[in-house]
């Protein structure tokens, strides 16, 4: 985990620092216009995609007529992977669940194609995002004459992205709101995940009962296969692998 999070410190000032290097290659912001440099925003994507608990705020700031930088944190939760009757499995809604997120951007407005200077028009810029999420769920076998048992199932979740990004910001109501849309954002992203499993299930694991609890969370949980194969312990260390994601976001904003 140290080691992920000191990657993800780094990627992120390298980030930031070449894009203000750039940024001096800009004119001057113009003299005749008051120009206002910040924008606060409201991240709506969590929020209808997921869960209405989840509140995400963003700022902004234009360092030039066309160039900028902006920060996203909140708190971050996803529905439930699994939840219901499944035969004479009863499995409950998550619990204890609960995380946050962060991201940052920095972005180049294409001078020669927007009509008006930052934060107005298309862009592409260069970001790095980090999630950290974490639940557990409950199991119990229930209406059997054969077993009587509970599992609980929980799972710690960290995910790192880096890559591109393209978007468009509209500036409207007499250039005080925002609407800022990134609609494409290839992305290298690591993933850190540690699972645990315990409870008192006093059964063969050839079981149809025990084997349809594995049917479900195997499909829901990435690595959930080796965690059963290790038996009911609490597995130690994290699990990191690499894959390739997309970053897509909606934002209303403020302008000040």
């Amino acid at each position: 985990m140290k080691k992920l999070l000191f990657t993800t410190s780094v990627l992120i000032g390298m980030i930031f620092l070449t894009g203000s290097a750039g940024a001096q290659e800009d004119h001057a912001f113009p003299d005749s216009v008051k120009f206002r440099k910040n924008v606060i925003k409201w991240n709506l994507t969590p929020f209808v995609l997921w869960s209405k608990k989840n509140v995400n705020i963003g700022y902004e700031r234009i360092l030039s007529p066309y160039r900028s930088f902006s920060v996203n944190t909140g708190y971050f939760e996803l529905p439930a992977l699994f939840t219901g009757m499944v035969d004479s499995l009863n499995i409950q809604g998550s619990r204890n669940k609960g995380g946050l997120s962060f991201s940052g951007d920095y972005r180049y407005y294409f001078k020669n194609r927007n009509k008006k200077t930052a934060p107005d028009g298309l862009y592409w810029g260069i970001f790095a995002s980090y999630y950290h999420y974490r639940f557990e769920n409950d199991i119990t076998v229930i209406n059997s004459a054969v077993i009587q048992g509970n599992i609980q199932f929980g799972a710690r979740l960290n995910i790192f992205n880096a890559g591109l990004e393209l978007g468009y910001q509209f500036v409207l109501w007499k250039d005080r709101m925002t609407i800022d849309l990134i609609f494409l954002g290839p992305s290298l992203s690591l993933y850190a995940k540690k699972f645990t499993l315990g409870g008192e299930l006093d059964i063969d694991s050839e079981d149809e009962y025990l084997k349809a609890i594995y049917d479900i969370l195997s499909k829901s949980v990435p690595g959930f296969e080796q965690l059963v194969n290790d038996g009911e312990i609490s597995t130690s260390g994290v699990n990191v692998s690499m894959g390739f994601g997309l970053r897509y976001m909606v934002q209303i904003g403020f302008r000040f």
